[in-house]
């Protein structure tokens, strides 16, 4: 019965790709037409053994998206005591970017099991409202082309791959009172007590810097409590638009203002 039970656990183990051991994975996102954003290239070795190094391109269309940059994750920077691996070789194109790693030229220290970000890259939307791109781990870019391996014990493995989407996508501008940090749709006292609470007591604080911004200088601090204070008791300026009804301002983005009680 031992010998039985031997027998099929090394026909599982046989079975088993040891790709599915090694899991690279890009992040999905949503960006405005025109925006930038970050994702994130994703390894999860838990499964595996320890790894000496890596390779892969990550590709797009590049008359969807442009990629700007490409900055070290968290595992990278953490190898060989903080000061990184001793390859790290980077290479921007128009269609991606490929990254190939080693970590010691010597052997001197290998990757133990683990899951975390190996790269970023920081990207730029070409594409009007509606279409959804696909990033890929890829092995077609550079001369000669980059291949998409992990490196175990001097051996190359194609790890399993998990693509990544990016969704063109604009989110609404958000009409809001300026000045009404509470959002009850109002400017009163309340609302300089509101923004000291949240600015120096660690208090609830309404997801609408624009309506914060009570003097309009594009920050929020207690300048903005003061300005509300002198308003209401000391016949300062008025807040600017949109003040006192809701409204939106010129060139407003959609992250001044995710939310408010205005209609």
């Amino acid at each position: 019965m031992k010998a039985q039970w031997m027998a099929w656990a090394l026909l599982v183990f046989l079975a088993t790709p040891l790709s599915a051991q090694y899991v690279i994975t890009i992040e999905s996102g949503q960006v405005a037409p025109g925006g930038t954003i970050d994702l994130d290239v994703s390894l999860d070795s838990t499964a595996g053994s320890d790894l000496q190094g890596w390779s892969f391109g990550v590709c797009h269309d590049p008359a969807e998206l442009t990629v700007n940059s490409i900055t070290d994750g968290a595992i990278p920077t953490s190898l060989m005591g903080g000061m990184g691996p001793d390859f790290n070789q980077q290479a921007l194109f128009a269609e991606g970017y490929t990254l190939g790693v080693v970590i010691c030229i010597l052997g001197c220290e290998v990757l133990p099991p683990t899951a975390g970000v190996l790269a970023t890259g920081s990207y730029t939307n070409l594409m009007p409202e509606g279409p959804i791109a696909t990033l890929t781990i890829c092995d077609t870019l550079g001369t000669p082309p980059v291949a998409a391996v992990v490196v175990e014990n001097g051996a190359s493995v194609s790890p399993t791959i998990v693509d990544g989407t990016l969704e063109s996508f604009a989110p609404p501008i958000t009409d809001f009172i300026r000045g009404d940090a509470n959002g009850d749709a109002t400017l009163n006292i309340a609302d300089g007590i509101y923004m000291l609470n949240a600015l120096f007591q660690g208090g609830p604080m309404q997801d609408c810097d624009a309506a914060n911004d009570a003097n309009s200088d594009d920050s929020y601090n207690a300048a903005d409590a003061i300005f509300v204070f002198n308003n209401q008791f000391l016949n300062g300026p008025a807040p600017a638009s949109p003040y006192p009804d809701c409204g939106t301002v010129p060139g407003q983005l959609p992250e001044d203002c995710f939310q408010s009680n205005c209609p």
